[in-house]
């Protein structure tokens, strides 16, 4: 029986515990979002530059990437990662990229640069919380 013992608790030490299996897929999945934002804002830079048209008034803006945010939300299905780009005066501005899942993959489907009013609403009405 007291050989037993030893076994048992090496047992239980080797036995996954639920919230390192969970953390462990959280971290994949931040992964996963993070390299999916990356190859995105490669496909779409053109000489290390961000274009967008303000659909408002017709302009080109052109943006440059500074830094991710760590933070992402969850609505549902849709993940929002959240970035900060500067204007080619400086003037900072925040930019939301909303990704989804599909056969495996993530993709970026919505881009808000400079319009944080959207996800500040869905995160009030509590649509929007920060991935635990």
């Amino acid at each position: 029986m007291t050989r037993l013992i030893p076994l048992l608790i090496l047992a239980l030490g080797l036995w996954p515990l639920p919230h390192a299996a969970a953390a462990q897929a959280l971290t994949e999945l931040r992964t996963q979002l993070q390299a999916t934002l990356q190859r995105t804002l490669g496909r779409s830079m053109i000489d290390g530059a961000l274009h967008h048209v303000d659909l408002e008034t017709g302009d080109l803006r052109t943006y440059y990437p500074t830094e991710n945010h760590e933070i992402i939300l969850r609505m549902g299905d849709v993940y929002v990662m959240c970035a900060t780009l500067v204007d080619g005066t400086g003037r900072e501005v925040p930019v939301d990229y909303y990704l989804v899942e599909s056969g495996g993959r993530y993709g970026v489907v919505r881009m808000e640069i400079d319009n944080r009013a959207p996800l500040q609403a869905l995160m009030d009405a509590g649509r929007a919380r920060r991935l635990q």
